[in-house]
């Protein structure tokens, strides 16, 4: 009698049902979610002169600013990937991954709105910290993540009108 699983026609479908079907799935919906993503993670070589860029969070009480880093309620790596892949959206004009480039200034808007709401909740409940606004910058950064200079920031969310106001217009 033989074992069925390792004929050629039942590992064929079990390989494909396993590997190539999903794979399929997230290529043709253009999801950017691990283990499936349509993304060249590693598109480019990367050394010691390439440019790494980092969102920096911090909250803004009349002229304090405390770094939010140690608020995220999860890893830095996991709030970053979360924030830029699902709410801020690729800045590359020809990104061919990110449907979010068409979007209007509404939609961009309603989903930073949305974010910096949660968020902005998420740390008066859970760390007991409120400020008058929330700056978001980009820092350069090295490959150990050491501030190399400061960005100005790109925006910022304003507590008393519950609104994300963006600094640069780089939208549609």
């Amino acid at each position: 009698m033989r074992n069925k699983l390792f004929e050629k026609k039942a590992y064929f479908k079990i390989v494909t049902a396993l590997i190539l079907v999903p794979n399929i799935f997230v290529a043709i919906l253009g999801i950017e979610s691990f283990p499936y993503t349509c993304a060249p993670m590693f598109g480019h070589y990367i050394d010691d002169n390439t440019d790494l860029y980092l969102f920096k969070f911090e909250g803004v009480t009349d002229s304090t600013q405390v770094d939010l880093t140690r608020y995220y309620g999860k890893s830095e790596d996991l709030f970053i990937r979360h924030f830029f892949s699902k709410v801020y959206g690729s800045t590359h004009a020809i990104s061919p991954f990110d449907s979010k480039l068409t979007e209007s200034k509404s939609d961009f808007q309603d989903r930073m709105d949305a974010f910096f709401n949660y968020y902005s909740g998420f740390i008066l409940s859970e760390y007991n910290l409120s400020f008058n606004q929330i700056s978001l910058s980009v820092k350069s950064v090295d490959q150990n993540r050491n501030i190399i200079k400061y960005f100005k920031p790109i925006g910022y969310f304003d507590y008393s009108d519950k609104k994300y106001h963006a600094l640069y217009e780089n939208r549609n």
